[in-house]
């Protein structure tokens, strides 16, 4: 019997949609939606699932991105995401934003990742994952959470790893680059993919639980919409 498993992020402006067939990714949906994402879901998750001759119910096995990011995303995310996975009785693997935006980069080439949300405040939110290969998630180095800028490169040196030997990410470079005046490198935008997330909710299987379980990863009190 085929297993599907779909992922659903919110965490920041994009709102991404991926879904897999046993260990095949079968597609995607990425949009900038803006502050629009729960007025637009509902739908988007129709039309997805449709294109395939699915409904809700046949899906085996739900991701939600839980955080960090936007405060008004994760509730929405998170609220779609276990209603649906409730009315069917199925499970949920939440899943890091700061991990997916590492998979994103080291899932094929593997290496050493660091992802820094901007967070507001003068503040980031931040983590450090090394790839594990192609069958396990990355690996993370540091326990993630929110930071200064200048404690998350305390943090960082405190891996004796060289800063050109890593993926530095964001989602928004512009507001990121100017809080590490001292860094010397350079921050790679990206933007989130449901492909990629339903793949790493394929690694994740492990820690599916009930929607009853699934809580929102803020870190602080919100700054952002």
């Amino acid at each position: 019997m085929k297993e599907y498993t779909l992922s659903v992020d919110c965490c920041s402006a994009w709102t991404t949609l991926g879904l897999a067939e046993d260990e095949k990714i079968r597609g995607e949906i990425n949009i900038d939606a803006g502050k629009n994402q729960s007025a637009l879901l509902p739908g988007l998750l129709q039309h997805f699932l449709q294109a395939f001759s699915l409904t809700p119910e046949d899906i085996s096995l739900f991701s939600v991105v839980t955080g960090p990011g936007s405060f008004t995303g994760i509730k929405v995310g998170i609220s779609f995401v276990t209603f649906l996975a409730w009315a069917a009785g199925k499970s949920i693997v939440p899943l890091s934003s700061l991990e997916c935006m590492a998979f994103e980069k080291i899932r094929r080439s593997g290496g050493l990742a660091a992802s820094v949300l901007w967070g507001g405040g003068g503040k980031v939110y931040g983590g450090l994952f090394k790839g594990e290969g192609d069958t396990l998630p990355p690996l993370s180095l540091f326990r993630s959470g929110s930071f200064t800028p200048e404690l998350f490169l305390e943090a960082f040196s405190g891996t004796k790893l060289r800063h050109q030997d890593v993926f530095w990410l964001t989602d928004a470079p512009e507001k990121v680059a100017p809080l590490f005046p001292s860094f010397g490198g350079s921050f790679e935008k990206i933007i989130p993919t449901g492909s990629a997330t339903v793949e790493l909710t394929r690694r994740h299987k492990g820690r599916a639980r009930s929607a009853f379980e699934i809580h929102a990863d803020y870190f602080r009190d919100p700054d952002l919409g």
